[in-house]
């Protein structure tokens, strides 16, 4: 769902708009390094381009063709440094290839999962859980609460809680793999 902000990132970047580059930058990392991950398996080295790509726009940012959809502009840049490493780093190529054709969330450019679409394939699978496996999960990961305040307020034991929390991050995964890494990002937690 593109917003009038979003159409105007470019124009503004143009400008030396900082906010504008950085809301672009929030907006389009973790999915641009997912996207990166169908020419280049290594997730470090994905990160790495991503990030040359996005310092690239800010050093020629004078220069940006902002009637070219940021999407369409950064999609573009991150295939291109990618292509490049595999030029440059020849050793690679072969895993790096066979690698991204098992990976289904590559299988098309325009696949590439913004940060909204994400929260809602987040929020399906979390109503797909069993009400007490979710209540744990969200009260732990996004309300931040201890194990034993969660046990206090379902009113059960801290190893029911843990259970129950154990089991919903197990379903998750399951229901997720294809967009864990974009998931662990979003919510901002390392132990999923």
């Amino acid at each position: 769902m593109k917003t009038a902000v979003q159409e105007q990132w470019m124009y503004n970047i143009s400008l030396n708009d900082r906010t504008a580059f950085k809301e672009m930058f929030e907006y389009y990392y973790a999915s641009l390094c997912v996207y990166a991950q169908r020419f280049v398996k290594r997730t470090d080295v994905c990160e790495d381009i991503v990030q040359d790509v996005f310092c690239a726009v800010w050093m020629n940012r004078h220069r940006l063709d902002y009637r070219i959809p940021a999407k369409n502009y950064l999609m573009a840049a991150v295939r291109n440094h990618c292509l490049n490493y595999l030029r440059d780093h020849r050793h690679a190529t072969f895993d790096d290839l066979s690698q991204s054709e098992n990976m289904p969330y590559a299988e098309h450019p325009d696949s590439v999962w913004m940060l909204d679409e994400l929260e809602q394939l987040l929020a399906d699978a979390l109503a797909k859980l069993p009400p007490e496996y979710r209540m744990a999960f969200e009260m732990s990961r996004m309300e931040e609460q201890s194990v034993s305040e969660i046990a206090k307020a379902m009113d059960v034991s801290i190893r029911t809680v843990e259970r129950y929390r154990n089991k919903a991050i197990e379903i998750l995964k399951t229901e997720l793999k294809d967009y864990l890494p974009l998931v662990i990002f979003i919510l901002g937690f390392s132990r999923l």
